[in-house]
């Protein structure tokens, strides 16, 4: 797991220890203990309360996730630019081979139907993917630190050779 996804998965575990706290303190503040009149003064006063809890909870979440968000990233002048097709059931990468440290734009685009645009490394682990269909051009920026044969495959369901449809990806020592 990269690490921008092990930080993300980290704050959404404690928010829903956080969420499970809060839901436990909001039982706990509004169950009633006696059989006498009903405040719903305090009552509503305590549930305005517990709504800001969550919405600041909900909002340092927000905070602390977004900027790790790899969406919109531009690659810059020095960039590589990777021009990749889809087809049934093969992928055309031009070119095949980048370096290492230099921002890659792809641009992806396919020209039946949709596929789904997964670059492994050489551990087999999934690098980044990206939803590709007929008519649309999808970019997506990676920076590669490491040097190797990366695999492309396509993620999503297009045919019975779907399987079949695997190409490479060359990274040089930039």
């Amino acid at each position: 797991m990269s690490q921008t996804a092990t930080v993300i998965a980290v704050a959404y575990g404690i928010a829903v220890v956080l969420g499970s706290v809060v839901a436990f303190g909001v039982y706990r503040s509004t169950a009633r203990h006696d059989a006498g009149e009903v405040d719903v003064g305090r009552w509503s006063r305590r549930e305005t309360s517990w709504f800001v809890v969550v919405l600041l909870g909900l909002f340092a979440l927000f905070l602390g996730t977004i900027f790790l968000v790899p969406y919109g990233e531009t690659a810059g002048a020095r960039k590589q630019v990777v021009r990749v097709t889809g087809v049934q059931f093969a992928w055309a990468i031009d070119p095949q081979t980048v370096r290492t440290g230099v921002p890659v734009e792809f641009l992806a685009t396919s020209g039946d139907v949709s596929h789904a645009f997964g670059v492994y490394d050489d551990e087999h682990r999934l690098v980044f993917q990206a939803q590709v269909v007929p008519g649309k051009t999808q970019k997506v920026v990676h920076t590669f630190r490491r040097p190797g044969q990366y695999q492309v495959l396509c993620l999503e369901f297009c045919g019975l050779k779907h399987h079949e449809m695997l190409s490479t990806l060359r990274v040089t020592a930039g």
